[in-house]
């Protein structure tokens, strides 16, 4: 029972510690050093990956992000201090840049997984031995459909000969 807690504390300290209290500059900063690694070699660690997949679907990330490009953003003043500043905003609204454009190709890969998932269901044997089956029970429903009919004029003909 005491390891058990032990692990549960740990758990508990890696989120705090790595998840919740890192500054947005410091997210910003390893997304560009991420995307770095990516660009140079083609490849990153893949924990590195998997932490920028994360963070493509963290909406407070991506809300803080934009909130930070706008604050360091010049808005056109003459007067806006340092080169600093706007430095800063270029590195948040890249890092903001990059997660957008990493979302938008893992959006395009899932749709492009449940396209082929779908047309592989759609054309397999099993789907072709049910459109058979469907066809099969429609065509049944038809002929009795078309056969009632015809059974009413024929016992309505009958009415109309037995009244003559």
């Amino acid at each position: 029972m005491r390891q058990q807690f032990g692990k549960t504390m740990k758990l508990h300290e890696i989120y705090e510690g790595y998840v919740r209290f890192k500054s947005v500059r410091a997210i910003a900063s390893k997304i560009l050093t991420i995307d770095k690694q990516i660009r140079r070699s083609g490849k990153c660690k893949q924990e590195d990956y998997d932490w920028l997949l994360l963070k493509c679907e963290d909406e407070g990330v991506l809300n803080g992000l934009e909130k930070e490009a706008k604050r360091y953003t010049n808005f056109g003043r003459m007067d806006y201090g340092e080169g600093a500043y706007l430095t800063s905003a270029s590195e948040f609204a890249t890092a903001l840049n990059i997660l957008h454009v990493t979302k938008n190709k893992l959006d395009a890969s899932a749709r492009t997984k449940i396209q082929q998932a779908t047309d592989e269901v759609v054309h397999s044997a099993e789907m072709r031995e049910l459109a058979k089956q469907q066809a099969y029970i429609d065509l049944q429903n038809a002929y009795s459909q078309t056969d009632n009919k015809s059974a009413e004029r024929v016992g309505a003909l009958a009415d109309l000969a037995t009244g003559i």
